[in-house]
């Protein structure tokens, strides 16, 4: 492997496999903490009478570029508890890098989003960062009643410095990058159908869409699913430039998050369901 394509794979890669924790992840890291938009001005999307998911969900994906595996990673609905006296949602997410990946740039990320359980509104997302020799601690909460979100920062390789600050407005209800992908289960899906909602993941608020393009049948470890075929869009068409993100959710009514594919100037990044815990009310049947 010569220096560019290392370099671009140190680069890209871990971004790639941290998408498999929601819809926008891959877009998030890759698009937004480089673009500038206006902050979206959304309303608060109507409270769902029952939810697709439930306290003690999860989710496990092996994530692999090419013909190397690349990491695992797993998605978990912990528990509804209190934040700021508001009943909500926590998720667990954790992706580790594994095989050729480690050895060439370790990723063992954790992610922790609280959302109302009613709104769907996120209320604060902490991410554990470690990615080569990057090791960080944000946190970013989000409050609705001021409409701000609040980040703090903390790089774990200098703890003599002090964290960084920084503020920035939100709507009345704002989506992190965890809970982007709760609110899209909770949709009629159509194909045709677009989903627009706002953003934030510590910067700026951003109004991003996402486009239902087809059902077709998905083949993963877990079983085969007919799942409908997503990808989320940004207005000024920044994410078409650095590569294309496609997500296979179930079209059932548990809307589960089957497969992922980042297609990157490296090659495709796959995410495939290879385990899934969840409530046998909302188990789907699968294909043999």
């Amino acid at each position: 492997m010569s220096l560019l394509p290392l370099a671009q794979f140190r680069r890209k890669v871990p971004l790639a496999i941290l998408a498999v924790l929601s819809v926008y992840c891959f877009f998030m890291q890759t698009v937004l903490s480089r673009a500038a938009s206006p902050a979206a001005q959304k309303s608060s999307p109507s409270p769902a009478a029952a939810v697709p998911f439930e306290v003690g969900e999860r989710f496990t994906y092996n994530v692999s570029w090419k013909v190397f595996d690349a990491g695992i990673a797993t998605m978990t609905l912990a528990e509804k508890t209190l934040f700021q006296n508001e009943e909500i949602y926590r998720i667990n997410a954790t992706v580790y890098s594994t095989g050729i990946v480690s050895t060439l740039f370790k990723v063992v990320d954790v992610f922790e989003s609280f959302f109302h359980t009613r709104e769907l509104c996120s209320r604060r997302i902490v991410k554990q960062i470690q990615e080569g020799r990057r090791n960080r601690d944000t946190v970013v909460t989000f409050d609705p009643k001021v409409r701000h979100a609040r980040m703090e920062d903390r790089d774990r390789n200098r703890p003599d410095l002090p964290a960084k600050r920084t503020e920035s407005p939100i709507p009345a209800c704002v989506q992190d990058v965890i809970s982007a992908l709760y609110v899209i289960r909770t949709k009629n899906l159509r194909v045709g159908d677009l989903i627009q909602f706002p953003i934030n993941d510590g910067g700026r608020t951003y109004d991003v869409t996402v486009e239902i393009q087809a059902q077709e049948e998905v083949r993963t470890p877990a079983g085969n699913f007919q799942a409908f075929r997503l990808e989320p869009k940004v207005f000024d068409g920044l994410f078409k430039s650095r590569g294309r993100l496609f997500v296979w959710v179930t079209a059932d009514a548990a809307r589960m998050p089957v497969q992922l594919k980042a297609k990157i100037n490296i090659g495709t990044i796959t995410a495939a369901l290879t385990q899934v815990d969840r409530p046998t009310v909302f188990r789907p049947a699968t294909k043999p």
